[in-house]
């Protein structure tokens, strides 16, 4: 009799999401309907609030390492597995979506260029450094992976970036990395290693726009927090 109640409560919720989807769902709700599908004829509700008052919402329960997951009541290895590969499809999506869209995108603005790349570090959780190459106009020609690092640095080639750049045409190169562990505020690194690679592809006739860092969907422009800083010393 409880397995019966148990099926058609969740075949009530299917259809609820079948024809509303998500906007009608609490975050709760949300990870009811997600442990359906790892844990069979059991009501996944209580798991669901369990997850929330131990990581505190529901991107954080996304974001969490498995070996926390398991820690929690009724969560086991298959769980914690389809927690992770829904975070990780969510990324992959909003990378994909940006990909597809990038060489139409004409980057001419800091706001535009915050646009472009916060989606492409949906997801990361390593420190990543891309470079993205513009034609006279701004219009992006390619963007690509330069390095990748720990948790809190990695390194930028000016060698690297300027010979790519030079063989695409490019007049004007971006670069944005990500602060995985912390927030969109570039390091005094940040900003000495910014002032360095822009005198250098200055030398080969190359722009540097701008340098965007990125952290949890919010980005800081370093050319933009740069010029703010001279004009209030004038």
């Amino acid at each position: 009799m409880a397995d019966k109640l148990h099926q058609n409560h969740r075949e009530r919720v299917l259809e609820k999401f079948r024809r509303f989807g998500l906007d009608v769902f609490s975050d709760h709700e949300v990870l009811e309907l997600l442990l359906f599908f790892a844990i069979p004829r059991v009501d996944t509700n209580p798991t669901a609030h369990r997850l929330l008052e131990r990581f505190g919402s529901l991107h954080a329960v996304l974001e969490a390492p498995v070996e926390q997951l398991c820690e929690v009541q009724g969560i086991g290895p298959r769980s914690a597995d389809l927690l992770k590969l829904s975070f990780a499809m969510c990324a992959r999506y909003q990378q994909d979506l940006a990909k597809s869209e990038r060489h139409r995108d004409k980057l001419n603005s800091y706001e535009k260029i915050g646009e472009y790349f916060v989606p492409q570090f949906a997801g990361e959780q390593e420190e990543v450094l891309l470079a993205a190459y513009l034609d006279g106009a701004g219009r992006v020609i390619k963007c690509e992976e330069i390095a990748r690092g720990g948790h809190t640095q990695v390194t930028m080639d000016a060698y690297k970036i300027a010979r790519a750049a030079l063989l695409c045409g490019a007049s004007g190169v971006v670069l944005a990395h990500n602060h995985p562990d912390g927030t969109a505020v570039p390091s005094e690194a940040d900003m000495l290693a910014t002032r360095r690679l822009e005198q250098t592809i200055a030398g080969l006739g190359l722009q540097l726009v701008d340098h965007c860092v990125v952290a949890r969907g919010k980005y800081t422009s370093i050319c933009r927090l740069r010029a703010g800083r001279m004009g209030r010393r004038r």
